[in-house]
């Protein structure tokens, strides 16, 4: 008898370990960005949006954060994604309550938290922009891998142009890095991801 229940007790025992595993493959092969795995703590960071209003990840908590970084000057990636972000957001019907675009610049010598924030604004109402100081800034760069440069050689009729990496990231409702996506990647895929995830926190 007792033989009999440890035996059932370790049967019981792999199922539910085999029942977990396959939890996890699906989880990591349904998604369609680069994922994390394990996730990761987002760096946290404080800039400043329109009318110097203080801004920190941990303010957006229960929220999933799309974040990008570029400049207002950029003549096409910025532009660009910030359309693809808002048809993601427009596409996600009420769900978008419980999502935040955030967009942080890589210019702050022409980005005051002003501009950025009227510039993200153009995409949609409910984006944020943000800029700050250079410290700060760059510490945000460095924690998302961000690369930026100045390019004075160009000929721009904006000044001079910066060439920046391009990637989105997509941070879950616990302030965890979940996944990443290059430039151009379609507003579906996106939209797809954060329905997944958004369905996990339901």
């Amino acid at each position: 008898m007792v033989r009999r229940f440890i035996w059932s007790l370790i049967a019981m025992l792999v199922v539910l370990l085999v029942t977990i595993g396959i939890l996890l493959l699906t989880r990591e092969t349904n998604y369609r960005g680069v994922l994390y795995d394990p996730p990761q703590a987002a760096f946290d960071f404080q800039l400043y949006t329109a009318g110097n209003e203080p801004v920190s990840l941990k303010d957006l908590n229960g929220k999933a954060v799309l974040l990008f970084f570029g400049y207002t000057s950029c003549p096409d990636i910025c532009p660009n994604t910030l359309a693809i972000l808002r048809q993601v957001y427009t596409d996600l019907g009420e769900q978008a309550d419980k999502v935040q675009v955030i967009y942080i610049t890589v210019d702050p010598e022409r980005d005051t938290p002003q501009r950025v924030a009227d510039y993200a604004a153009i995409f949609h109402p409910d984006f944020i922009g943000l800029s700050g100081g250079l410290e700060a800034l760059e510490a945000a760069w460095a924690a998302y891998g961000v690369y930026r440069e100045i390019d004075d050689t160009s000929g721009s009729s904006a000044g001079y142009l910066v060439t920046h990496s391009a990637r989105l990231y997509l941070i879950d409702p616990q302030g965890d890095l979940l996944l990443s996506y290059s430039y151009g990647t379609p507003a579906e895929d996106i939209l797809y991801d954060v329905r997944l995830l958004l369905r996990e926190y339901e």
